[in-house]
């Protein structure tokens, strides 16, 4: 069984990693990236990378430090023109006035589907607005390129990134749709037995396309809309001078309500900033009579402007103080992710960032030195130099922080549920400036 995965990104190269790692029924799996500075950089980047720790997931590293001198990755597409089956890993990317790069994404499919062979199968693997993979056959068939010999199956991935990345690939439940096709359907059901564990985590199969791509696009709405939901909660909590988090821990004793959000910085990353577009887009794209998305619009609005308000209950530490040394805890968009892409911590750091101020950030996952000249460390040996500490993002790798070093001066705030009990009880002997958002008790 012949593989190709097309994209070495945040989703195709972790999945060609665990792919690789199978050694019973797959003979060959091929990466391919684009054919440009950006696709050789990548390339050049995993084959000669001198890093044991590539991954932030232990289990990928170790496929990957194993496996290293059987990775086969290239530029060269018609390396997938032998492949019994060719994920796509390609991002489909939307905006909030609704721009795609629909073109190049269906340019780069078509590239695949001409030089597949036959009986193979192409899977696309990104999220895709409902609509989009039925209209590819009515796309190449007004092309004159359709092909009854090559199938396309829709099955988004499902990932959770961070330290346990590799175990939602392999586990994750997974659902696909051929639209209806039983042969191909077969062949995919054998094919993710091989490189899924299904006796854990199951396969759901939908009769059509569309299905399979809202199941992918309401999940992800969902949860950017139970995000943005806390937020006036969490305020409120602030104005009535109570704490918010206990009464969501209240809440959550509920089975039915175990997944309320807490207070933070809103969504970040790649996903959950867009998915919810696709909506709209579909409604506008592949639907006669356009559906309008109240609660979508609210959401998206709710979530762009949540750090905001971190802006501003951070700078309230400003007033009528003389801050010139700030330590940053966190810079990715979330814990135990090495992505800064959207990442709400970057927002704070570009609000705070004045040649009167000098501005480090802690943050050992990330692989950068600097961001806009400020330094990136891996340890704090001098917590007491700073006037400012901001925790933004708490990863599992940061060393505990000794915070009896902390000023009796010092302003410390939390926006992002970062401190427990125990650590908010220490600093509050060592300095009264502390504020934590959605706690109006402090």
């Amino acid at each position: 069984m012949k593989i190709s995965i097309i994209g070495l990104g945040f989703v195709g190269f972790p999945l060609y990693i665990s792919i690789l790692g199978i050694k019973k029924k797959v003979s060959k799996v091929t990466g391919i990236e684009q054919n440009n500075f950006y696709g050789k950089k990548r390339i050049q980047s995993i084959l000669y990378s001198k890093e044991k720790n590539f991954f932030n997931d232990k289990k990928l590293n170790c496929l990957f430090n194993k496996n290293k001198n059987k990775i086969n990755i290239t530029t060269n597409f018609n390396k997938a023109s032998n492949s019994d089956f060719i994920f796509i890993c390609i991002s489909f990317d939307i905006d909030k006035n609704l721009k795609t790069n629909e073109t190049k994404y269906l340019d780069l499919i078509r590239k695949y589907y001409l030089i597949a062979k036959s009986g193979s199968i192409i899977i696309l693997n990104s999220t895709l607005p409902p609509g989009f993979t039925y209209s590819l056959s009515k796309q190449f068939k007004s092309e004159k390129i359709f092909r009854s010999d090559v199938g396309i199956v829709y099955s988004p991935e499902r990932v959770v990134p961070g330290i346990n990345y590799y175990d939602s690939i392999i586990n994750a439940p997974r659902v696909f749709s051929s639209n209806s096709n039983n042969n191909i359907s077969k062949k995919i059901k054998n094919f993710f037995s091989i490189i899924y564990n299904l006796k854990q985590s199951g396969l759901i199969e939908f009769k059509k396309y569309e299905e399979a791509e809202l199941c992918k696009i309401l999940e992800n709405s969902y949860r950017a809309t139970n995000i943005a939901f806390i937020e006036e909660w969490g305020l409120l909590s602030e104005k009535l001078k109570i704490n918010i988090y206990p009464i969501i821990n209240a809440i959550k004793q509920r089975k039915t309500h175990s997944n309320i959000m807490r207070p933070g910085l809103g969504v970040g990353g790649y996903c959950l900033t867009k998915d919810p577009y696709f909506a709209k887009f579909s409604s506008k794209k592949y639907i006669k009579k356009r559906i309008h998305f109240p609660f979508v619009d609210l959401t998206m609005k709710v979530n762009s402007k949540m750090h905001q308000r971190s802006i501003k209950f951070i700078k309230k530490a400003f007033v009528k103080r003389n801050i010139k040394k700030i330590l940053l805890i966190g810079i990715t968009y979330t814990n135990d992710v090495d992505d800064i892409r959207n990442s709400r911590p970057i927002n704070i750091l570009k609000s705070l960032i004045d040649k009167k101020r000098s501005i480090c950030i802690y943050d050992p996952i990330i692989k950068k030195k600097k961001i806009f000249n400020s330094i990136i460390v891996n340890k704090i040996s001098n917590i007491n130099d700073f006037d400012l500490i901001i925790f933004m993002n708490k990863h599992s790798k940061m060393k505990k922080i000794n915070f009896n070093k902390i000023r009796k001066n010092s302003f410390i705030m939390d926006i992002n549920n970062i401190l427990n009990d125990k650590e908010i009880e220490i600093i509050k002997k060592k300095t009264k400036n502390i504020n934590i958002l959605g706690r109006g008790d402090i």
